[in-house]
């Protein structure tokens, strides 16, 4: 389902999302889907940042006291929740380690993780973001130009610190770790596979 006009800078983010839990419901071999879960942690990081910092913020002031934006806000601790656990699972952690001291119960997790983000994309799809069709044109494009900042600057944290210095000081150490586990990895086939099914998929539009 497309984005309204007013999230569009959200789609390529959305995008990789999509096509991360396909890939992950397709492959069934521990270190691909491990490579797979670290890309998901990143992506899915940033997407609810910029949910929680820009998109619900909005969506309330088009409709201050609905009860679905509380489903929402309920919908997003889980997934924060649960992503900060896969990402202590990962960090820095080569693909070919990430089940060994507990293959099940990583999977469970993750398994966990993956359907509480089903769950939330349906009822954005279905129910909260219908509601920005009633934005006008300046005030989608204002949207759109809000969206877009914060997109550009997304935190890879499942919980982010709200002020601009926080969030400065984190995305340096971010940067810092993301560089370790690249070294870490001698290659990245999984993620490679994933980059170039979302190019295809831009490409045929």
């Amino acid at each position: 389902m497309d984005l309204p006009a007013s999230l569009g800078p959200l789609t390529e983010n959305r995008n990789e999302l999509l096509a991360t839990i396909d890939a992950l419901d397709e492959e069934r071999d521990l270190t691909p889907r491990a490579e797979l879960a670290i890309e998901l942690v990143g992506s899915l990081a940033r997407y609810e940042d910029v949910l929680d910092r820009v998109v619900y913020p909005n969506l309330r002031k088009i409709r201050a006291d609905w009860v679905e934006l509380d489903r929402a806000d309920s919908d997003q601790s889980t997934i924060r929740e649960l992503l900060g656990d896969v990402r202590k699972r990962t960090q820095n952690v080569k693909p070919s380690n990430v089940h060994a001291s507990d293959p099940e119960g990583f999977e469970s997790l993750l398994d966990r993780l993956v359907d509480s983000l089903r769950m939330q994309l349906d009822h954005e799809d279905e129910t909260l973001f219908p509601l920005f069709s009633q934005l006008d044109g300046p005030e989608v494009a204002e949207l759109s130009d809000e969206v877009g900042n914060a997109v550009a600057h997304a935190s890879t944290l499942p919980h982010p610190p709200h002020s601009t210095i926080g969030r400065a000081v984190t995305g340096v150490m971010e940067k810092l770790n993301r560089s370790v586990h690249d070294q870490s990895t001698v290659s990245h086939p999984e993620t490679d596979k994933l980059h170039e099914t979302l190019e295809t998929r831009s490409d045929r539009k």
